[in-house]
């Protein structure tokens, strides 16, 4: 079975096609985006998603997330003496879905079709293939995010032939892409992007104001109480979504501080954001040589795209010609899981046609740092070109060949890929000479020939692994994270209900503590009994109380005390009732 997956640096989903369709799957909430979060405990055991979540004010110094901005380069994440890199916590997301797929379609799930980036450069696609790889999964096929949904939108509109632009606007990562799309094609046309742009930077934008508002100083707050405040922003985020201005309490080691944000204000925060989306959509305007009358429409795409302010942005910018018509948070995986039904030759869409195109210009350092691109970028996939360089003075015994991966005329601002060292027979300058070809394959990942026929010298390299693990070491890190102990799933509501306890008491008031801790030992007093109903019933219940409670934690003035007080009465009926009814504790 192949299914697809969007892994995302906020929240990732699975999708498998199906019955004539792509279709999304959900996890063991019940709800299709699981939190890209990790998080490890100190007897070995690792959760994921959802519970994960909750640990980040708990537990920061070992919970983890946004580490896909983190992909192919050599960061380091430490848990308990542990050392994880972006590409084996990601294993660990996509070991957690394959989890979640395979109990839902009830058949082992061995393939999988994952979305990156369309600006991910090599070493990041590479890194993203690993993490496949750790999970278990073979990964034939990486797709670009805007190209995902480019895809699931023309299976809705295949009767129209369309020129319009994808607005990819996630946790972390701004994509964008000229698509034109009629009949069973879909042609990739330009692509731009910001691997470091995303919902992510608003929600630091309005923790930091809340710091300088409430005269706190943010390089020296620690790092729970930087987590209490993301969350906080993140909020404030989500309700100006819904209102034009938020008003708020914030709750810091026994302190209360008032703060308030409208879109305005955020709009003025956030200039430097919007001046970088600015720049992205430009270049991709001016590679493909267009203008905004050519644009039908504009596709939003990625949870941060809902943002009424972003949205405005775009809309000034292109006419209003914004596309309403798909759930921004789920269609890249819509569209994975279709390609994943394009791989199996489904019979509905195994005719249908996406010509992808590479995001970055490869080429070699030539005297002086200068940049010789052998494939421009925009070129489409896949694709194959070959360069002859020769010796540039007398005598010359060797030739060393780097090669960078970037726009910048300058090779040095590029990013440097890999070099080779080649020996030379000694001749006068441009007798000796190699011939260089670069082979981008249909995920953007690049193959190296080159072939000195005097020094009878021939290299082949396949790059694309990010992050620095070789094949022996690949497998003996899949094999780890294999046995590690994840947190069984049909328990992860239950940790998951006690994960969001231990945060709500770090935000309570005294008050509020008193009250979670009646409920949380009730609660726990049932979970004792391993009475599967009952432990059923005490968690919607359960829920419900921390619900009120975190109400409460923005307006206390609208907590209901007796409706409170009624649940608390029937629960202590209802244990008064499991302890009669001769139930065998353990």
């Amino acid at each position: 079975m192949v299914v697809g997956i969007d892994l995302g640096t906020t929240n990732s989903l699975v999708s498998v096609w199906r019955n004539g369709r792509a279709e999304l799957i959900p996890n063991s909430f019940g709800e299709y985006l699981t939190p890209s979060v990790v998080s490890f405990d100190s007897d070995g055991t690792v959760y994921v998603g959802k519970t994960a979540q909750e640990r980040l004010i708990t537990h920061p110094e070992v919970t983890f997330r946004e580490f896909k901005r983190q992909m192919g380069t050599e960061c380091q994440f430490v848990a308990y003496g542990k050392s994880y890199r972006p590409q084996e916590l990601s294993a660990l997301i996509l070991r957690q879905l394959r989890s979640d797929a395979e109990a839902f379609l009830g058949e082992p799930v061995e393939e999988a079709v994952i979305s990156v980036p369309a600006y991910f450069d090599d070493k990041r696609r590479g890194a993203t293939r690993n993490a496949g790889l750790l999970a278990g999964l073979k990964v034939e096929r990486l797709i670009n995010e805007p190209s995902a949904a480019a895809l699931a939108n023309h299976i809705q509109n295949m009767n129209l032939d369309e020129l319009f632009v994808v607005f990819d606007f996630g946790g972390g990562t701004l994509d964008v892409s000229l698509v034109d799309a009629f009949d069973n094609m879909i042609e990739i046309q330009g692509v731009a992007g910001d691997n470091h742009l995303g919902g992510r930077d608003f929600n630091e934008v309005i923790a930091i104001d809340m710091c300088a508002k409430s005269e706190l100083p943010w390089g020296k707050i620690s790092p729970q109480q930087k987590e209490l405040l993301y969350r906080e922003a993140e909020q404030v985020k989500m309700k100006l979504s819904e209102q034009n201005e938020v008003e708020t309490t914030i709750r810091m080691e026994g302190m209360e501080y008032q703060y308030s944000l409208a879109n305005q204000q955020l709009i003025d925060l956030s200039s430097g954001l919007f001046r970088r989306m600015n720049q992205v959509l430009r270049r991709l305007m001016n590679d493909a040589q267009i203008t905004v009358e050519d644009v039908s429409k504009v596709l939003m795409v990625g949870g941060s795209s809902k943002m009424p302010v972003v949205r405005h942005f775009v809309a000034s910018l292109f006419d209003k010609k914004l596309c309403n018509d798909s759930n921004p948070d789920e269609i890249v995986c819509m569209g994975a899981g279709t390609l994943s039904g394009i791989k199996e030759r489904m019979s509905e869409i195994k005719d249908i046609v996406i010509l992808d195109i590479c995001p970055f210009s490869l080429g070699v350092e030539l005297r002086g740092d200068i940049m010789s691109p052998i494939i421009s970028r925009n070129q489409s996939l896949p694709c194959s070109r070959v360069e002859r360089y020769v010796t540039v003075y007398d005598g010359q015994n060797k030739i060393e060949l780097n090669i960078f991966q970037g726009e910048h005329r300058n090779a040095s601002s590029n990013l440097k890929l890999t070099s080779y060292v080649i020996d030379i027979p000694p001749r006068p300058k441009g007798e000796v000479f190699i011939d260089v070809r670069f082979s981008y394959d249909i995920n953007g990942i690049f193959d190296i020939d080159v072939e000195c026929p005097m020094a009878v010298v021939q290299i082949h390299d396949r790059l694309g692994n990010g992050g620095g693990l070789d094949s022996g070491e690949l497998e003996r890190r899949r094999q780890e994270l294999e046995h590690m102990k994840i947190h069984p799933r049909e328990l992860e509501q239950t940790k998951y209900v006690l994960e969001k306890a231990e945060r709500l008491y770090v935000e309570c008031n005294e008050q509020q503590k008193r009250l979670l801790e009646i409920a949380l030992g009730q609660f726990q007093d049932i979970l004792k009994l391993q009475d599967l109903q009952a432990a059923k019933k005490a968690y919607v219940k359960f829920e419900i109380q921390l619900a009120m409670i975190e109400k409460t934690l923005f307006r206390f003035a609208e907590f209901d005390a007796g409706i409170w007080e009624e649940m608390m009465q029937e629960d202590s009926e209802q244990n008064e009732t499991s302890s009669d009814d001769g139930s065998e504790k353990h």
